[in-house]
């Protein structure tokens, strides 16, 4: 378990130039932005790519998403908008129900916790921890932020799946993609989708509940991560304060400084990232969009908007229609 795990449905990146996307300029000497236009291979008329902003801790405006340079024109040159399918509201009342239905059988058993959850007898957190600060950190934190004086009876698996809606639990905000959406529907264009519903969506919210993977853990292993979450949540001050960072960076449009913004803060910023949930939502989902974003822009023109870590590395949706023979080029900032 990692940090990426928990902020994936909020956590974007940004796109560049190069295939690399490391800092390069356009012929001008001009960072890329967020829009780029797609063309050539036998398209009648040209499509846009555009990378969105999930990011929640900031109550995104149209004034703000209009304000990304090009992107007014370009909405008034398209039929349809294809979004992630976390963005379709037309979710089935049995999903939703099955939804609801597991995040109210966690949090009873989160309640009123049974033996899977308690610290066996005669085993304590200090010894399990690398040194006594990290241990002192986290007894703080579950202390008195938690508000739980007797967290040490339960177990570090209790306390990691805690942790996990409590990082889901205080997102806030409205994500730039609502705002388009809402911008689309006034449009009168016709909002698409690159997948099934809120495919993406449930099997985060799976991920949430699943402890196969904490299973596998030693108690010391649990621990540690553990830490490094606690850790992390300290040191941002707060989830949202770290959202409501990368959004004014997001806002500056410059994907360069973004780029170096998310290497600063220790994420692999591409699709390229070795670690298994984010190789799946990143990268995964590229190689699945691709054939239903060539189907949507042969039909008509289209602008494709995900999350602009779908949009960065040798491995992200800029390549992958550039290696089926398409011309992806950054629009220009005005």
């Amino acid at each position: 378990m990692n940090k990426q795990l928990f902020i994936l449905t909020v956590l974007t990146a940004c796109v560049s130039l190069t295939v690399t996307a490391q800092g390069a300029k356009d012929a001008e000497g001009t960072n890329p932005g967020w829009l780029w236009t797609i063309s050539g291979n036998g398209l009648q008329q040209k499509s846009y790519l555009f990378g969105t902003c999930h990011g929640e801790g900031h109550n995104f405006t149209s004034e703000e998403l209009l304000g990304i340079s090009g992107l007014d024109d370009a909405l008034n040159n398209v039929k349809a908008v294809l979004f992630e399918g976390g963005m379709n509201t037309e979710i089935s009342k049995a999903d939703s129900v099955a939804i609801i239905s597991e995040v109210e059988n966690t949090m009873k058993k989160l309640k009123h916790p049974g033996a899977e959850y308690m610290m066996p007898e005669g085993t304590y957190y200090k010894p399990l921890f690398d040194t006594v600060a990290h241990f002192n950190e986290v007894n703080k934190f579950l202390y008195y932020q938690m508000k739980d004086p007797e967290y040490w009876k339960k177990n570090p698996r209790y306390w990691l799946t805690r942790m996990r809606l409590y990082m889901v639990g205080i997102r806030r905000g409205t994500p730039l993609d609502v705002i388009l959406k809402q911008e689309t529907v006034k449009r009168g264009i016709e909002p698409r989708y690159v997948e099934e519903r809120d495919e993406i969506g449930n099997s985060l919210l799976s991920k949430i509940f699943d402890t196969s993977v904490i299973d596998t853990m030693s108690m010391k292993e649990q621990v540690k991560s553990l830490y490094k979450i606690v850790h992390y949540v300290i040191n941002n001050d707060s989830v949202n304060s770290y959202f409501q960072a990368f959004a004014n960076v997001y806002l500056q449009n410059d994907t360069c400084m973004m780029w170096q913004y998310l290497n600063k803060a220790g994420f692999v910023a591409g699709a390229e990232s070795e670690d298994d949930n984010d190789h799946e939502i990143q990268y995964d989902r590229n190689v699945k969009w691709i054939p239903v974003i060539m189907k949507n822009i042969t039909d008509a023109s289209c602008m494709v908007a995900v999350g602009c870590r779908h949009l960065m590395g040798s491995e992200s949706l800029i390549a992958m229609l550039r290696r089926e023979g398409y011309t992806v080029e950054p629009v220009k900032k005005k």
